[in-house]
């Protein structure tokens, strides 16, 4: 334990050689990184593309775009299928992209029709034994999966969690690395890399000004000041929903939540 001799004598006393070090640039990697990804493993135009939970099939369409792909959007929210027709149309990708509306827990795809699985930011919101389960049936022996889910670390309180997963629709047992893995290995899906990122994606945005915590931090604090009386007026789920938003980047800069990136290979039946 620190004393306060050594506190205020010693290490606040003088200029911290730590601070300087770290006053620096890490040269983190940004979002875009995440493409550099998929493009290291190789896809080939024609090759069919899922992607799974595919919202506004703005995933989809860039895949499409650089490497010259099929793909097959699917999301279990109307909404959300409208506004990737609407995407797709737009494009001009009507041919090249096909937009369904399902649950990765039911594909309403056949046995191995895909050649790779784009699953960004999906896999938390999913019960993960029917649900990777369903994307190693449809992909094919030797596919591969790119998956990109933002999991909970051992610095993630109880009360903390318990908050994320009510104001962020976090289906029970899915927010776990370990459980990730285990469920992918058992059904077929081998780790074929994995990319712990922590931080890194929001050290990127804030160093180029597209992020910035100050403002969760000032909506946490307001929001906590005016807790009983937000509640309410608006309901104590828009408001839990609202504060989840606001901790989701500080508690990767915090590491109480680590953004990872995997790459799962279906392996032969």
């Amino acid at each position: 334990m620190t004393t306060v001799q050594e506190l205020y004598g010693e290490l606040w006393a003088r200029e911290s050689g730590l601070e300087q070090q770290l006053a620096g640039s890490l040269e983190p990697r940004g979002t875009d990184s995440l493409n550099e990804v998929f493009a290291s493993l190789g896809p080939r135009p024609g090759e069919v593309v899922l992607d799974a939970g595919g919202r506004d099939a703005v995933y989809a369409i860039e895949l499409v775009r650089r490497h010259g792909l099929r793909a097959v959007t699917v999301d279990p929210v109307p909404h959300h299928a409208e506004l990737a027709r609407q995407a797709v149309a737009a494009a001009g990708l009507e041919e090249e992209i096909e937009v369904l509306e399902g649950a990765i827990e039911a594909l309403p795809l056949a046995d191995a029709s895909v050649d790779w699985i784009w699953c960004r930011d999906v896999l938390v919101h999913v019960e993960l034994e029917p649900g990777l389960a369903e994307c190693a049936r449809v992909l094919r022996p030797g596919g591969k999966m790119l998956v990109y889910a933002t999991l909970a670390t051992e610095l993630l309180e109880p009360r903390e969690r318990a908050l994320l997963e009510r104001g962020s629709a976090i289906a029970s047992g899915s927010f776990d690395p370990e459980s990730l893995e285990a469920v992918a290995e058992r059904n077929g899906l081998r780790v074929h890399s994995v990319d712990r990122l922590r931080g890194e994606w929001r050290e990127r945005m804030i160093e180029e000004g597209s992020w910035d915590p100050r403002k969760e931090l000032l909506l946490l604090s307001r929001l906590r000041w005016r807790y009983d009386e937000l509640v309410e007026e608006h309901g104590q789920i828009e408001v839990e929903v609202s504060m989840v938003s606001a901790l989701w980047g500080v508690y990767q800069l915090l590491g109480k939540l680590c953004p990872t990136v995997y790459v799962l290979e279906r392996q032969d039946a």
